[in-house]
């Protein structure tokens, strides 16, 4: 069954609506509140998944985890992607862009070495203790944006193939090819602002770019406020 989609209407196609990733995380939060109960916890893809993640866990009370998923990155085209892999092994490839920019082989395996060394710096940064689901029946993944899909789609099979409750995938803005390619996989999917433009950046109007370093600042900070709510990596 497809999964529903959760979107405002008013916000479809429109552009420059949020302030910055905490404005989006605050829109995104009154729209989840009622999903949310004891059984619920969120999940973050980092970088920008980070900020908003934290926002809305403080906003709402909720418990926060981050998921450890990295991007392949076309080297010539700058943070566009053409999949992504999860610190389980699940790989999610892109082959509709392979070939359209002609990505060679071993362009794929530099790429694949590349996020398998980006995971393991977070694992170093954001912590390497391990969620425990066992007590969640639904769980939220947050991110700033969803472009191909392809970096969520990855996250959902990667929990999927551990755990058994619902999960929601949550991002205040998305490109609408990339949200059906999640319909199959997501039992919810909740993007206030969809678009038909992969660019992400074009719904904010202030979008820095995050590294690891200033994502590991806002968890650090994150914890020290809220210590009981951070559960570790998913």
């Amino acid at each position: 069954m497809a999964a529903k989609i959760v979107e405002r209407t008013g916000l479809r196609e429109r552009l420059k609506i949020y302030r910055d990733r905490v404005h989006a995380a605050k829109i995104l939060a009154n729209i989840i509140e009622e999903l949310v109960d004891d059984d619920t916890c969120l999940a973050a893809i980092p970088n920008g998944g980070v900020p908003v993640g934290v926002t809305i866990a403080e906003m709402l009370d909720i418990e926060l985890g981050l998921m450890m998923v990295a991007r392949l990155l076309i080297p010539w085209e700058g943070m566009r992607g053409f999949g992504a892999l999860s610190s389980d092994g699940i790989l999610e490839i892109n082959w509709e862009n392979v070939k359209q920019f002609n990505i060679a082989r071993e362009v794929v395996e530099r790429q694949l070495r590349s996020a398998r060394s980006k995971i393991d710096e977070m694992l170093r940064r954001f912590g390497s203790r391990a969620a425990e689901l066992s007590r969640y029946r639904t769980m939220i993944l947050v991110d700033d944006g969803i472009a191909s899909g392809y970096t969520m789609l990855t996250s959902i099979k990667s929990i999927r193939r551990r755990w058994k409750g619902r999960i929601i995938a949550a991002a205040p803005t998305g490109f609408k090819d990339g949200i059906n390619l999640l319909k199959s996989a997501a039992d919810m999917i909740i993007c206030p602002n969809i678009k038909s433009t992969i660019h992400i950046r074009d719904a904010y109007i202030d979008f820095p770019k995050l590294d690891y370093e200033e994502a590991e600042k806002i968890l650090r900070e994150f914890k020290e406020r809220s210590p009981s709510l951070f559960i570790g990596y998913i």
